[in-house]
């Protein structure tokens, strides 16, 4: 049967053979060759909630269609195609489907189309991110697409650039024709310049969003926080203009006041199999700019098979992943 890796909880996991899945209507059974580790994946793996344990962890796969399930319309997907995506890991739901298993099934609309000369291993780490970025742009703000760039020159934050959401909200703001301003670590400063941002702000720099305002000119309202603790979420709030604006962010924040009006819209990459049809456009898109070669993929750095996958979760755990992301290789 095939493996899978399962969570024990208090940050423990196994290897497991589990039965290999059967795609339902409209879905593909994926034969996974790569999948990536999230955050996300470690902060279920040390639950201590009972619901969780023996569901199969991991979101970020990329691997070969093997079958098609019912009620997929004829040609969306072939036999053979290579593709990458998220599914709901460590769901209590369906606990027996998560992506650091050899086979999975997911919708078959809600998957990208990885072309021939683009890594698995390298496709393996973009899915969260990639859906991640579009929620935030499309569905929180309602901001411009690459399709149709705005013709104005307002700014974006991106707060946390070098992250692998980070990542792609440079790329996919500049190409909406959007200035991008970002914050990370300076070490990474010139790979975010090439992927668009056109200014790189020390995070760590006591007056950042002093001089966030300064480069906007006090007039920025919109942007996207990737990552950040609790207790410095004043500083983007400060960089906005004093009309306040819109924080995307991906984790809750706790509530207080703010001197300035601001909204923080939660984008979760898992909520686009709540809301699939919207989800759909967000897939074709970004599979287009990867067929045209517009997007640079998030780094990767590659572990072992499944049974590293525990030794992964620790290395992102204690906090030793920066500007990359960690992609196991589950088989080929």
């Amino acid at each position: 049967m095939p493996r899978s890796v399962v969570l024990l909880g208090n940050s423990k996991v196994e290897v497991r053979d589990i039965a290999k899945p059967s795609p339902e209507s409209g879905e593909i059974l994926v034969k996974v060759y790569a999948a990536g580790l999230n955050p996300t994946d470690w902060k279920y793996a040390a639950t201590k909630n009972e619901k969780f344990f023996g569901a199969v962890s991991g979101c970020d796969f990329a691997g070969v269609v093997e079958a098609i399930g019912p009620d997929v319309p004829a040609g969306l997907r072939t036999i053979g195609e290579h593709v990458a995506g998220l599914v709901q890991g460590a769901n209590p739901l369906r606990p027996s489907n998560g992506a650091f298993s050899e086979y999975l099934v997911v919708p078959a609309p809600l998957v990208f189309a990885i072309p021939e000369n683009v890594p698995l291993e390298m496709a393996a780490a973009q899915g969260v991110a990639a859906i991640t970025t579009a929620q935030m742009l499309w569905q929180s703000q309602n901001l411009p697409t690459p399709d149709a760039p705005s013709d104005k020159t307002a700014f974006f934050l991106v707060w946390s650039g070098a992250t692998s959401v980070g990542q792609w909200l440079i790329q996919l703001v500049h190409q909406s024709g959007l200035r991008v301003v970002t914050t990370a670590s300076l070490k990474h400063s010139e790979r975010l310049k090439t992927l668009g941002a056109e200014a790189v702000f020390d995070y760590r720099d006591p007056e950042v969003a002093q001089k966030i305002r300064e480069y906007t000119g006090g007039n920025l309202t919109s942007g996207g926080i990737c990552e950040i603790k609790a207790e410095d979420i004043d500083a983007p709030v400060a960089a906005l203009s004093d009309e306040g604006g819109i924080l995307s962010i991906i984790n809750p924040l706790p509530e207080k006041p703010y001197p300035k009006p601001v909204k923080f819209p939660l984008s979760l990459a898992s909520n686009i199999f709540d809301k699939p049809i919207a989800g759909v456009g967000y897939y074709e898109l970004i599979s287009r700019l990867l067929a045209e070669g517009k997007v640079e993929l998030v780094p990767v750095r590659v572990f072992g098979g499944l049974d590293s996958v525990s030794d992964g979760m620790t290395e992102m755990r204690e906090g030793r992943v920066s500007g990359e992301r960690i992609v196991f290789k589950v088989s080929g």
